[in-house]
């Protein structure tokens, strides 16, 4: 592959590989501009496999976000799918927790900025369904507050409430469960397919609480416990865990992790505002309203043509917060910095960059395909895409009988 084109680029070097993809450096021909070119072999992969890869791709491209990884270009290289991202330079979330908790104040900040990016993925009808510190890179940007900010990676299965008429897109079966337990909602829990924007906020506070606390709201030792403790148990406070942490950091967290979605932040406009009372950034954004789908007509089994909500007011009342009347806008977070694609994340339904991430300083995560009640020593923190008969039922009554 090294010296060959994909499309416009040229191969460079190998950056890393995985059990059924390969990342590469390479150059554009003309332009000199680096990219990184991810590369599933068609030997290793099924059609479900490669449509979920240009799923990732298309999800990508319709969002046009600075904290979204930019997609250049896909396509065919013999039998091979690719996608051409552009580089980074920095690190994941989970790579910068090896050396320890993150701050509080640069944590919210950085929470902030994935509410903004990912608030932006939902006005375009697209939620992510695995938001996790694998999947959150960190690069240098001194223009912004901190001196940091983000790119949200691996779009492989999100759910694209609105398909702009495109029926090669692969849905989610009814009842699918997909997703990281550790950073799955109730909701999803149940099924990938009935959850909304709000599932995401749930996700991103989970990443806030383990970014805060160095570990995720709750602890398990299989994926079933861990999925049965995301739908059962209260999470803890995370002051409980490091006791200087605020009551505001507590409230902050503990509203997006509640259990039921009415419950949360209604939009994630409406948690950056939340954030505000803490780092004093984006106290006044206006609410960017997700897109909506209408219920499905009866008598039919085509989807619905989707129209944007009224816009949704950010209430966030138990925080206090006020926001003034504004034009919409989307704060700029400054230049882009160097970047650089992470491996950590991977597509999650098909898993294509693998576990083999120790050339960027990250431990390997053995991939989870199999049921949601793995054995014990498998981990969860690895992403789950279990059949439609695989459901939560069976994960809840393997914890009831092993408790009475």
């Amino acid at each position: 592959m090294i010296g060959e084109l994909l499309g416009s680029y040229r191969v460079v070097s190998k950056v890393g590989a995985g059990g059924m993809g390969i990342v590469y450096l390479a150059e554009h021909r003309l332009l000199g501009s680096r990219a990184a070119i991810k590369v599933v072999r068609g030997e290793l992969s099924s059609p479900k496999t490669v449509q979920r890869f240009f799923d990732e791709a298309r999800a990508a491209t319709r969002i046009h976000d600075p904290g979204i990884v930019t997609v250049l270009d896909f396509g065919w290289h013999g039998n091979d799918a690719y996608i051409v991202m552009e580089f980074l330079i920095g690190e994941t979330l989970t790579q910068r927790l090896g050396m320890g908790r993150i701050p509080p104040l640069q944590a919210v900040r950085l929470a902030q900025m994935c509410a903004l990016a990912m608030a932006a993925a939902h006005a375009r009808g697209i939620i992510h369904r695995d938001l996790k510190p694998d999947n959150i890179f960190v690069v240098t940007d001194p223009a912004v507050p901190g001196g940091e900010r983000i790119k949200i990676l691996d779009f492989g299965i999100a759910k694209l409430i609105d398909n702009d008429g495109d029926s090669s897109h692969l849905p989610t079966h009814a009842g699918a469960i997909m997703g990281t337990p550790a950073y799955m909602s109730p909701e999803q829990c149940h099924g990938a397919g009935e959850v909304d924007h709000l599932t995401d906020v749930y996700a991103l506070g989970c990443v806030l609480f383990h970014i805060l606390c160095g570990r995720p709201p709750f602890i398990a030792q299989t994926p079933g416990d861990m999925i049965a403790a995301q739908v059962r148990e209260l999470p803890p406070r995370p002051s409980e865990l490091v006791p200087e942490l605020s009551p505001a950091i507590d409230a902050l967290v503990l509203r997006c992790l509640e259990k039921v979605p009415a419950h949360r932040f209604s939009s994630m406009t409406e948690l950056v505002r939340a954030g505000s009372m803490i780092t004093g950034d984006n106290q006044h954004i206006p609410t960017i309203p997700p897109m909506q789908a209408l219920p499905m007509t009866e008598g039919t089994s085509e989807p619905p043509v989707p129209q944007s909500p009224t816009t949704l007011t950010g209430s966030a009342t138990s925080l206090a917060l006020v926001v003034d009347d504004m034009p919409p806008h989307r704060p700029r977070y400054g230049m882009l910095a160097i970047l650089l694609l992470g491996l950590a994340g991977g597509i999650v339904a098909a898993k294509l960059i693998g576990g083999d991430r120790r050339s960027l300083g990250v431990a390997p995560t053995a991939p989870i395909d199999a049921p949601v009640d793995a054995p014990v020593d498998a981990p969860v923190d690895a992403p789950v895409d279990a059949p439609s008969d695989v459901r939560l039922d069976a994960a809840l009554a393997r914890i009831d009988a092993s408790t009475s």
